[in-house]
C-alpha cells in the first residue's frame, strides 16, 4: 500500500515514533524488561511499515535500484504482520503461567511470523509481475496473501480480547485499570473485525466481485495505518516520559520519597531496634524500590507504635488528628513509657493495598510538621499549668 495521509502529518508522526523508539532502545531495552522489549519491537516494526508506505520512500528505493515500488508496497504490509508478533507475545505474557512457557512460545511465534512473511512476499509475486496492487488483483495468490495477514491480525485481536476479559472478570481492579483493560478490549475487538473485513475484501478482489467493498477497504487501508501508528506510539512513549521524569527526579516515586523522608526518618530512628532493616542502603536502588522499602518500614514502625498509642483527639480534623495520634505515640516511646494495649493506627489498618497505603502515608507526611507543633504546643501548655 501507499499512504494517502498528508505527507507533513505522516512524517511528523513517523519522526515522533522514531524518537520514541530510539529512547526506548537506550533506556528500556534491558534483559530485565521483557515486556518493554516487546513494546519496542512492535513500535520499531510499525515505524518500518509506515516509512515503507510513504511514496517518497518507495520512489527513493526504486531510484537507488534497491527495490521496485511494487515490492516496497508489499514489504510495508509485511512489516505490519511483523508488528503483530510482539503484540501477541505481550498479551500472552499477562498470564500467570507465562514464565513456564515463555521461551518455547516465543520461538514458535517468531518462527511462524517469519514463515508467514516469506509466504506473503512469494504470493505477492503475481501482482508485482502484473504491476498491480495486490489488494485489487484477481487470483488465488491474493486470497493466500491476505489470509496470512488476517490470521495474524485476528490472532492479535483474539488474544488481546481474551486477556482483557479474563482480567476484567477477575475483578478487584482500580478504575484506571478497568479503563485501560476496556480500551485494550476495544482494540482487540476492532482488530478482529478488521481481520474479517480485510479477508472478505481479498476474496472479493480475487474473484472479481464486490468492487465497491474492495474500493472501500482499499481507501481505508491506505488512510488508516499512519494514525494507528500514532495511537500506538503515544502509550509506547509514556514510559519514556516516565523515565525522563525519573532521571530528573520529578517522577511520582521520587516526589513521594522526598515527601516521606522526614516521617520515615523520625519513625525509623525511634523504632530501629524493633524493625528489620538492611545493614546498608544500596545507592543504585531506584526510587520505586526505595519508596516500597520506606513504605514497608514505616508500616512496621506504626505497628510498633500501636502499643504506645491512644485514640486520636476529637477536636481536630480527621487527617490531622490521625497524624497527632502517631506523633503522641512516638513521643511516649521516646520518653520510655511502658507499652500498653495495642491500638491499630490508621495507616496500618487492614484491607488496603500498597497504593492506598502510600496515599495514606503521604497524607500523614503532609501533616507531620503541623502535628508535631500541635503536640509540642500542648505539652508546653500542660507544663505551664
Amino acid at each position: 500500500m501507499t499512504s494517502s495521509a498528508p505527507a507533513t502529518v505522516a512524517w511528523a508522526i513517523i519522526a515522533f515514533s522514531v524518537l520514541s523508539v530510539m529512547l526506548r532502545l537506550m533506556w528500556l531495552h534491558g534483559r530485565r524488561r521483557p515486556g518493554e522489549r516487546l513494546v519496542t519491537y512492535g513500535l520499531l516494526f510499525g515505524v518500518g511499515a509506515a516509512m515503507l508506505r510513504e511514496r517518497a520512500v518507495q520512489n527513493a528505493l526504486q531510484d537507488a535500484g534497491i527495490f521496485q515500488v511494487g515490492f516496497t508496497r508489499q514489504l510495508g504490509t509485511v512489516f505490519i504482520v511483523l508488528t503483530f508478533a510482539p503484540l501477541v507475545l505481550l498479551a500472552l505474557s499477562w498470564s500467570e503461567t507465562w514464565p513456564d512457557r515463555a521461551v518455547r512460545t516465543s520461538r514458535v511465534v517468531w518462527v511462524a511470523v517469519y514463515l508467514s512473511v516469506a509466504l506473503m512476499l512469494s504470493a505477492g509475486t503475481h501482482a508485482r509481475d502484473l504491476g498491480q496492487y495486490i489488494d485489487r488483483t484477481e487470483g488465488w495468490q491474493t486470497v493466500l496473501y491476505f489470509t496470512l495477514f488476517s490470521l495474524w491480525c485476528a490472532t492479535t485481536g483474539v488474544v488481546v480480547t481474551w486477556a482483557s476479559i479474563r482480567d476484567l472478570r477477575a475483578g478487584h481492579l482500580r478504575p484506571s485499570h478497568r479503563l485501560t483493560y476496556g480500551l485494550i478490549l476495544f482494540v482487540g475487538v476492532w482488530a478482529t473485525e478488521e481481520a474479517v473485513s480485510i479477508l472478505v475484501s481479498a476474496v472479493c478482489a480475487a474473484t472479481g466481485t464486490g468492487r465497491a467493498f474492495v474500493d472501500f477497504r482499499f481507501a481505508a487501508n491506505e488512510r488508516n495505518f499512519i494514525y494507528l501508528l500514532l495511537l500506538g506510539a503515544i502509550p509506547a512513549s509514556a514510559q519514556v516520559m516516565v523515565e525522563i521524569a525519573r532521571r530528573l527526579r520529578m517522577d511520582p516515586a521520587s516526589r513521594a520519597v522526598r515527601r516521606l523522608t522526614p516521617l520515615w526518618t523520625a519513625l525509623v530512628t525511634v523504632c530501629a531496634a524493633e524493625i528489620p532493616r538492611p545493614s546498608q542502603q544500596d545507592p543504585a536502588v531506584g526510587p520505586e524500590r526505595r519508596l516500597h522499602r520506606m513504605t514497608v518500614e514505616i508500616r512496621d514502625c506504626l505497628l510498633v507504635l500501636g502499643r504506645y498509642s491512644e485514640p486520636p483527639p476529637d477536636d481536630l480534623p480527621e487527617d490531622l488528628a490521625e497524624t497527632v495520634q502517631i506523633v503522641q505515640a512516638l513521643r511516649r516511646k521516646t520518653s520510655g513509657a511502658t507499652p500498653g494495649r495495642h491500638v491499630r493506627l490508621h495507616a496500618s489498618a487492614p484491607g488496603r493495598d500498597i497504593v492506598d497505603e502510600r496515599r495514606t502515608l503521604r497524607s500523614i507526611a503532609a501533616h507531620w510538621d503541623e502535628a508535631a507543633a500541635h503536640v509540642d504546643g500542648a505539652g508546653l501548655l500542660d507544663g505551664a499549668r
